[in-house]
């Protein structure tokens, strides 16, 4: 169903070279976009979603939901959510059955690995006659089978051709024009496709016709392939859309929405009739399983839909295609983005006819990234860069060769799109910026750089030149430096730019608790393994008093990311992410009352999602958790895997499009907001006024001198089992910045990869265990125990 598209070409600003008036788009210009999504068997639903075809420089106004494409996200769920075999786990002739299940949706119905001569075959069970060969494509990387070849076989042995395609590309579920294979009677019992180069090979359906009948006879046969891949799925026939399961959700849903006092009672009729129906009749015939499935998932929607804490009616969301090197510190530099997207609001997303507008029309070709709304609702805070393609290819360690507008950069506007401004400049990846409640901005960036103690006349010289970076100790090169970014903070205009942080590796997602300290997550692997130890930490506004929240010495979530207080409650959301791929995992609630480290004080309330990487790799995941309680939040999910750390642009392992708005509650319910089918729609806030926690006054004498105090109350708590009396002294130790981007160079430590050290002193230790003592301030220490 195609939807109406408006453009409005011109600028919004005169920002340099941010700003254009030409348009630009991801994906081929002028054609609608299908939903890129594999169905469950013989339920897929084909259907298009309606896009900009201009994803960049339009404002763009289109419903943004329909009936169709809600009912094709919940067979999608089913067929992602709740299914354990991926990849290699999956039989040839499981994968295979996709082709031949009736469903046409645009996207693959099996899909072989990276091959030479990829086939797929069905057996029709019998020698016929045929008179066509219709072949439906995929939609995305349909260029793959222009050069297809159509083989038969009597008897499954011994095959001839019978045609190759000329080279056209041809579609099928998006344009209504599949490739039609004439064979004019030639008879054959098993009917063969494939490659005849290296290629992955994959097709949305393949219908066969005798002569003289119009009835697929392919549909529902025995078919095979030559192997599977990561993105293979069960098509088998006796997979089962889980009704009664669905009906337990939503009643779980109706008892808490009850208990808030909403009438549920139309919705708990609904699913009691269907729990009836299928205790009564069951589940005869996938027509009527699926029938009884979709009227509980929409008595469920209307129900999730009345939730009194959905108190406001616009959504402030990002269209953006993930970066090009997946891993959890590429992921944020600008010279990895690939273009299109903006900053978009989802207007009436409770009602039938929700819409969605662009705010960022005026902007080149770029990526934008994680916003915040301030606390009136009235403004944004986001970060963008412009995309140069050829970037990817540069030795990006040489600054001076890239442009200055590829590193993201933080601008501000109002919720109208008005009022643009940029608050930062300069060739340093500025993001992650968070409006403080005086006005101020916290934000993450590489301009600590390589100054062994950080101040704000380190940071001022980064205003003017472009300063050399610092990185990380375990990876990189000069084509793919590693540079460490961490907490800074400004003032509204973006003047007066000061670091708050003198940590000496990476720091990520700040978010404001509620009692008004900084939430972040840091990687401290000193002397210990890298791979895990990305744990959750708190500090006060000016980045005083840096405090462990959670995850020291736990290895299980590898990341602790994107954490948030939850409203009206003591607990955090965060996300379980991986080390080596993009930003992505496991929701969880975390309650310190029970505990700072490992399982004890985690609950998962996506169980469906393992802890990518130390658990496995999940099918799906999810991310950009914004609590409206402790059991309903606003977050990003994908029906894809997460991307591989490698770099990736050109085949399914890292799409553009994995990523959609979503309504989840802790009972499993799961319910679509928005999905563009051509790019990821990620970071969902809500556009209202909401509490201003309390500002911490700054507490940091720039003008002194520049040095800090520590206080230890009792070194012995920390020793278990060092008596009494044994520590004399204690050894003050900082840790330089890394000068260069090549992995493990200079090698130290058992690991190769610890960093330089240095000794600033040493302070006695009283009998009591405590000592106080001054060391310099902006340099990242850590502390030895002496006898």
């Amino acid at each position: 169903m195609s939807e109406s598209m408006m453009r409005s070409m011109g600028t919004s600003g005169a920002l340099s070279s941010a700003f254009t008036g030409t348009a630009s788009s991801y994906g081929p210009a002028g054609r609608s976009s299908d939903v890129v999504w594999q169905e469950l068997n013989v339920m897929r639903i084909a259907v298009y979603l309606g896009v900009c075809g201009v994803l960049s420089a339009v404002v763009c106004a289109q419903t943004a939901l329909t009936p169709e494409q809600i009912e094709a996200d919940w067979l999608r769920q089913e067929q992602v959510r709740w299914t354990q075999g991926t990849g290699g786990q999956v039989g040839r002739e499981d994968d295979a059955a996709g082709g031949v299940d009736g469903v046409r949706d645009g996207t693959w119905g099996f899909h072989t690995a990276n091959e030479a001569q990829p086939w797929w075959r069905v057996d029709l069970g019998e020698l016929v006659p045929i008179d066509r060969v219709v072949l439906y494509n995929r939609t995305e990387l349909a260029e793959r089978n222009s050069r297809i070849i159509v083989s038969l076989s009597d008897d499954g042995r011994t095959f001839r051709h019978v045609y190759q395609h000329d080279g056209t590309v041809f579609y099928g579920h998006s344009d209504g024009k599949p490739l039609i294979v004439k064979l004019n009677g030639q008879k054959g019992r098993y009917v063969h496709a494939g490659l005849g180069g290296t290629s992955y090979f994959h097709l949305d359906e393949v219908e066969v016709y005798a002569s003289g009948r119009d009835e697929n006879i392919a549909l529902h046969k025995p078919a095979t392939q030559s192997s599977t891949s990561q993105w293979s799925r069960s098509h088998a026939t006796g997979q089962r859309l889980r009704v009664r399961d669905a009906v337990e959700r939503g009643l779980r849903l109706a008892a808490d929405l009850e208990a808030m006092g909403v009438d549920v009672s139309n919705g708990l009729r609904r699913l009691e009739a269907v729990r009836r129906r299928i205790s009564s009749q069951g589940t005869e015939s996938a027509d009527s399983e699926k029938s009884l499935y979709l009227e509980a998932r929409w008595a469920i929607r209307r129900m999730a839909l009345m939730n009194p804490l959905l108190d406001f009616e616009k959504i402030l969301f990002v269209k953006r295609v993930p970066p090009a090197f997946p891993h959890m510190s590429d992921q944020y530099y600008g010279w990895w983005s690939r273009g299109g997207g903006g900053i978009y609001v989802l207007e009436g997303f409770k009602s039938d006819s929700p819409s969605v507008r662009c705010l960022t029309e005026g902007f080149a070709e770029g990526s934008f990234l994680r916003p915040d709304v301030s606390f009136d609702g009235g403004k944004v805070v986001f970060a963008y860069c412009r995309f140069y393609a050829e970037t990817h290819q540069m030795q990006k360690v040489d600054k001076s060769a890239l442009p200055r507008d590829v590193f993201y950069n933080i601008y501000e506007m109002n919720i109208d799109g008005g009022g643009l401004r940029r608050l930062t400049d300069g060739k340093y990846d500025d993001f992650d910026s968070r409006y403080l409640p005086d006005g101020d901005v916290v934000f993450l960036s590489t301009r600590k750089g390589q100054a062994v103690q950080v101040a704000r006349a380190s940071t001022a010289a980064t205003m003017r030149a472009a300063m050399p970076d610092s990185y990380v100790r375990c990876g990189g090169d000069n084509w793919r430096p590693v540079p460490v970014f961490t907490l800074h903070r400004m003032r509204p205009d973006g003047s007066d730019i000061r670091p708050i942080s003198a940590f000496e590796n990476f720091e990520w997602t700040p978010s404001l608790a509620a009692d008004g300290r900084i939430l972040y997550a840091r990687w401290d692997y000193i002397d210990r393994f890298n791979g895990p130890f990305i744990s959750l930490w708190s500090a006060n506004q000016d980045g005083t008093n840096p405090q462990l929240v959670y995850g020291n010495y736990t290895s299980k979530p590898q990341c602790v990311f994107e954490a948030r207080s939850i409203p009206g409650s003591h607990k955090l959301v965060f996300t379980a992410a991986p080390h080596h791929s993009n930003m992505g995992g496991s929701l969880v609630l975390l309650d310190r009352t029970r505990g700072t480290e490992f399982e004890q004080p985690l609950t998962r309330l996506t169980p469906d999602v393992c802890f990518p990487e130390t658990e496995g790799w999940p099918a799906h995941y999810y991310s950009n958790p914004y609590p409206l309680s402790e059991a309903y939040f606003l977050v990003t999910w994908s029906d894809k895997p997460l991307p591989p750390h490698s770099f990736v642009t050109t085949d399914d392992r890292n799409p553009p499009n994995p990523q959609g708005i979503y309504l989840y509650d802790a009972f499993g319910n799961l319910e679509m907001l928005y999905r563009d089918a051509r790019i990821s729609s990620m970071y969902p806030l809500p556009l209202k006024a909401r509490p201003r926690p309390p500002a911490h006054p700054e507490m940091v004498d720039w003008d002194g001198a520049q040095e800090g105090r520590f206080l230890v109350q009792d070194v012995y708590r920390g020793l278990p089992g060092v008596p009494r009396g044994t520590v004399k002294r204690l050894r003050v130790v900082g840790v330089p910045p890394k000068v260069q981007p090549h992995m493990n160079q200079p090698s130290i430590g058992v690991s190769q990869e610890d960093p330089g050290k240095f000794v600033i002193g040493t302070a006695p230790m009283e009998a009591d265990g405590s000592a106080y003592f001054h060391v310099p301030s902006g340099v990242s220490v850590f502390f030895q125990v002496l006898d």
